[in-house]
């Protein structure tokens, strides 16, 4: 059972992090701004994150995590229904979708941290989450359709460019969530299902 104070310090430094995130970039964001805000001291912050933008990738990973787990157990439940090419690229939409829901969701967040070049936090955050999605991805490719590649660096290559579609279209004027989710499906491999 988790004491009520430690559930209660997490959840101030989570609306703390979110509120300051929101207002200006991680790397403007002190230790001493998050204490103030939640109103706790050092050493109990220090006992929660090591800075500010391990704070705010902690919070946001969760939300990551889901949107992973959901698209994994749509995968697992059509592969077991022998799913043809349409509905695994409906699937992939849907999940594309759930993270581009999240990004909007928190985006005066991501527009301040993204760009961010003194703090690279949630840039690593979403790459990571990117490249651990792609290449659970690439594994689950029927060894037939996937030509024969470095599975790590594919991930890592498409995770990269869909942190950077997700960068542009959070820095250009703002543009229909549609047309990024219809971009960043068009510009998969084709092996890519």
């Amino acid at each position: 059972m988790v004491d009520a104070r430690i559930l209660h310090t997490t959840a101030a430094l989570r609306e703390a992090i979110m509120r300051l995130a929101a207002d200006r970039p991680v790397s403007r964001i002190t230790v001493a701004d998050v204490t103030r805000a939640a109103g706790i001291n050092r050493a109990t912050f220090y006992s929660h994150a090591v800075s500010p933008g391990s704070l705010l990738a902690d919070v946001l990973t969760p939300e990551l995590d889901r949107i992973r787990e959901d698209d994994t157990e749509a995968r697992r439940a059509a592969a077991d229904r022998g799913a043809g090419a349409d509905e695994l690229a409906a699937i992939t939409r849907r999940g594309i979708n759930a993270v581009i829901e999240h990004v909007v969701t928190h985006r005066d967040i991501y527009a301040k941290a993204l760009p961010d070049p003194e703090d690279a936090s949630l840039h690593r955050l979403l790459v990571d989450h990117f490249t651990v999605s792609s290449a659970q991805h690439i594994r689950s490719l029927d060894t037939v359709d996937r030509p024969e590649l470095l599975a790590d660096v594919a991930a890592g290559f498409v995770a990269q460019g869909f942190v950077g579609a997700i960068e542009a279209w959070l820095a250009g004027p703002r543009r229909a969530r549609k047309a990024l989710v219809d971009t960043i499906v068009l510009s998969f491999p084709s092996w890519w299902r």
